[in-house]
């Protein structure tokens, strides 16, 4: 996800691509992961920013959560040092395109291409990324049929989620929390925001969010572990 500069053109279209089909290890799409285990998976885009992104690693670190950060590649070039403490700090990387890109102005194969850049350029900044990226979302949340299909021959999964926090619309640490504390179950995957603009409201609600969860026995983990936890 990304700044909001689309209002209510890019919820409609948001509500006309779709959100994701229930996904296992195996599928291209995913949106929850079915388990028992109480773990959730807390999800950041549009990142890395100054100061928000480092302010939310150190927080990940105190309560010994991880998370993945689905990042911009332009804004990586801005901050590669929070890109490399990301990974300092065992946290998933995924991608979210070089230039945040709009499916429906620029189609699923300029996407792909983009993605696939994106996917080249990190390592370069980043040299502990040994392994292939294989973990992709869309800007906006944004999905085809076609996109689904060049995601998936490109080796990429999508992924979306079925807790979203809204933060991007700075609705209020209060309105943050409750949505996580409303809709939260085990195998959630949390969307938030560590870039595109003021993320305080999301550090704060953060800070609030990450002992709530310990107290409801649930671990955050990355998306990659959350699929490993999947019932049989």
């Amino acid at each position: 996800m990304r700044r909001r500069t689309l209002g209510a053109a890019a919820a409609a279209g948001l509500l006309a691509f779709g959100l994701a089909v229930l996904g296992r290890a195996s599928q291209p799409v995913l949106s929850r992961v079915p388990t028992t285990s109480r773990v959730v998976a807390l999800t950041f885009d549009d990142g890395p920013q100054a100061p928000y992104t480092g302010q939310i690693l150190a927080l990940l670190t105190r309560y010994h959560d991880l998370a993945t950060f689905f990042v911009v590649g332009r804004e990586v070039k801005q901050f590669p040092g929070l890109l490399q403490q990301e990974v300092r700090d065992h946290m998933e990387i995924g991608l979210h395109g070089m230039t945040h890109l709009n499916l429906s102005t620029v189609g699923a194969a300029h996407i792909v291409r983009d993605a696939e850049r994106e996917r080249q350029y990190l390592p370069t900044v980043a040299p502990a990324l040994t392994r292939p990226i294989t973990l992709y979302r869309a800007p906006y949340g944004m999905r085809t049929p076609r996109l689904d299909r060049e995601l998936q021959a490109a080796h990429l999964t999508l992924v979306l989620w079925d807790v979203d926090t809204r933060d991007w619309a700075r609705p209020g640490v209060r309105h943050i929390v409750r949505q996580v504390e409303r809709l939260v179950k085990p195998g959630s995957i949390v969307l938030f925001h560590d870039g595109g603009g003021n993320r305080s409201e999301t550090v704060t609600a953060l800070a609030i969010l990450l002992p709530w969860l310990k107290r409801q026995a649930y671990q955050a983990v990355t998306v990659s572990a959350l699929i490993q936890s999947a019932n049989g």
